[in-house]
């Protein structure tokens, strides 16, 4: 939903689906939630009724608020942020191909949005993959790849990197991070994950304060 708010991919309801659901963290860096959205004032006032008080009690205020600070955030800064972890994943995954690491492919290349896919086979499958990479500091999890072994891939996103501060050019040092956990041993990368995640201390395209 970051893409589509910062203008970077066409939203689904532009192009006739009636309602959408979205996290509210993930590309769009709010709080952990997420919503239902349309732009059919009847379908609406349906969802509504249905979900308060139905099938919900109550809501949570403070992160109603805390979205509602995200979303002004985006005003400002989506469009760029959207763009960011676009160009990021990108570089990563060519920074990836170059070290030999199996990126997936589609017919339009690695990826077009903030996340790729590692073809995992090789290292054990997508779970055995992001364990690899856990005990190298990093955070990835398994996902399912076309005409291959169930959760075969290894999914990568941009987001958090992005607000934090990383360059493109930290993406080629990631890379070499993920190449070296892979096809080595992880424990021995770990420390060097650390020292490039330690560099970054300010969370980026936010708001400045009036």
């Amino acid at each position: 939903c970051g893409l589509i708010a910062g203008g970077v991919w066409p939203s689904p309801l532009a192009q006739g689906a009636d309602l959408m659901t979205m996290s509210t963290y993930k590309s769009l860096g709010g709080p952990a939630g997420g919503l239902i959205v349309t732009d059919d004032a009847e379908l609406a006032q349906r969802i509504d009724a249905i979900a308060f008080p139905g099938l919900t009690a109550n809501y949570d205020a403070g992160k109603t608020a805390a979205l509602a600070i995200g979303l002004l955030d985006w005003l400002e800064c989506g469009p760029a942020y959207a763009a960011a972890m676009v160009g990021h994943a990108r570089v990563l995954a060519g920074a990836l191909v170059e070290r030999g690491v199996p990126v997936f492919q589609t017919p339009d290349g690695p990826t077009t949005t903030h996340q790729l896919a590692i073809d995992a086979t090789a290292f054990g499958g997508g779970d055995a993959a992001a364990r690899r990479l856990r005990e190298a500091n990093i955070l990835a999890c398994a996902i399912g790849l076309p005409e291959r072994a169930p959760m075969a891939g290894l999914r990568l996103g941009t987001p958090e990197v992005v607000r934090w501060g990383m360059t493109e050019d930290d993406m080629v040092a990631v890379a070499d991070l993920v190449a070296r956990a892979l096809d080595g041993d992880p424990r021995d990368v770990a420390a060097d994950t650390t020292a490039l995640r330690r560099r970054f201390t300010r969370v980026g395209y936010i708001r400045e304060p009036a």
